[in-house]
């Protein structure tokens, strides 16, 4: 009987530390809303948790502009500083509105918006995020220290259906999302969007009403198909 209560207490310290490996592995990625949920979810399914799937979303692309050239000459542990203490800011506003956290490419964010827990205001919680975000980043600008470079950044937003899950290998699997929503997500931040501005799709647009938009020329980006006309939302009012 000892040696079975003792086994019984080993298997339920195992499972708590994978419990909480696991949560440590999403609030990565997650705001802590978005845990809970898929916490809860995880205990009556019995399918793969993050097992990819078809969902609408809107994908966010932001890039701080002109970093790399910037960064010329810096110091490693400033540069290192600058970033993350900006991106500490822009993530929680990402995770303020229930958004994921893809991932960081070097001085760029990619987030998304309705996975994995959907969300029928996707649109407008990625819009809400990005002015956040710029006005956030406009406020670290005004604090920074003497010497620190003003930083300035471009976002794009596109919404669209795509396939969100957990792709990789058994070594190393990573939340993401695929398709030409994300595509054209980051074509309008790398090609439309200037610095301090954000750029939307014709598809958020339609989501969200015209209404306090303003509409760009229509353009031709790589990899699409069809001419764009994308949208500027106002922020700094």
């Amino acid at each position: 009987h000892l040696l079975s209560a003792m086994a019984n207490f080993a298997a339920v310290g195992i499972q708590r530390e994978r419990e909480a490996r696991f949560r440590q592995r999403l609030e990565r990625y997650h705001s802590p809303q978005v845990v809970g949920q898929i916490l809860k979810a995880a205990q009556n399914l019995d399918a793969p948790l993050l097992q990819a799937t078809r969902c609408e979303i809107s994908v966010l692309f932001a890039d701080i502009s002109g970093f790399t050239r910037m960064s010329e000459g810096m110091e490693p542990m400033v540069l290192a500083g600058i970033l993350n203490r900006s991106f500490e800011v822009l993530t929680e506003q990402i995770f303020a509105r229930g958004g994921t956290l893809d991932k960081y490419i070097g001085d760029a964010i990619m987030a998304f918006f309705g996975a994995p827990a959907p969300d029928p205001d996707h649109a407008r919680h990625a819009v809400e995020a990005a002015i956040a975000m710029q006005q956030g980043l406009r406020a670290l600008n005004a604090s920074r220290p003497e010497g620190y470079p003003e930083l300035r950044m471009r976002i794009g937003i596109n919404s669209g259906e795509a396939f969100a899950g957990d792709i990789g290998c058994e070594k190393r699997m990573d939340y993401t999302v695929m398709g030409s929503t994300m595509n054209l997500a980051s074509r309008l931040e790398s090609s439309v969007a200037r610095p301090n501005q954000v750029v939307i799709g014709p598809r958020t647009a339609e989501i969200l009403g015209l209404e306090n938009l303003r509409q760009l020329d229509p353009v031709s980006l790589k990899g699409i198909e069809h001419e764009i006309r994308p949208f500027e939302v106002p922020w700094r009012e």
